[in-house]
């Protein structure tokens, strides 16, 4: 996760940010394609075919199943939309109700068309990264949020932006504590 969105969710807080150091981002890359094997196969008397295997890779936590997060928000999508249209088909959270000092983990899966995903609150914004095209990841730990702050509802707003500049938002509720 960026040093930016944690800035976002300081914003949250509607208090200026603490000087603190942001933690580096931890960021895997993306699953690999898996490895061709062939083997001879016969499939007529004198002749051999090539048959391709796949061989399993260890999942990276970028690409955690999204039954792995605690909270789901799928917008509607429009009923036709044009062809290269950008599209945010889903947003996973590690939990609808984000803890001080907690974790924070964001997959935001989309149509291939969207190139950049982005996220804003109050003023503030940060970039999510690509892993895989249509999948966007970032982890990070919240700093922590004031007393008063606990139990207040905001809107998390994620941008998906397409190469010829065209954007879709989404606003995923959440609640502080």
């Amino acid at each position: 996760m960026t040093p930016i969105f944690t800035l976002v969710l300081l914003g949250l807080l509607s208090a200026p940010p603490a000087p603190s150091a942001a933690p580096v981002p931890t960021i895997p890359p993306a699953t690999p394609a898996p490895a061709l094997s062939t083997a001879p196969t016969a499939s007529a008397p004198g002749a051999a075919a090539a048959t391709a295997t796949a061989s399993a890779a260890p999942t990276p936590l970028a690409t955690l199943a999204p039954a792995s997060y605690g909270y789901r928000f799928v917008p509607r999508q429009p009923a036709n939309p044009a062809p290269g249209t950008p599209q945010i088909f889903a947003v996973y959270l590690n939990a609808q109700h984000l803890k001080s000092h907690g974790p924070i983990l964001i997959r935001v899966e989309t149509s291939d068309s969207v190139v950049k995903v982005e996220s804003k609150s109050n003023g503030r914004g940060g970039a999510i990264p690509m892993v895989a095209p249509g999948v966007f990841f970032a982890e990070s730990k919240l700093p922590a949020i004031p007393f008063i702050a606990s139990g207040i509802s905001t809107d998390l707003v994620f941008i998906g932006t397409s190469a010829d500049g065209r954007k879709v938002v989404v606003h995923v509720p959440v609640e502080l504590g």
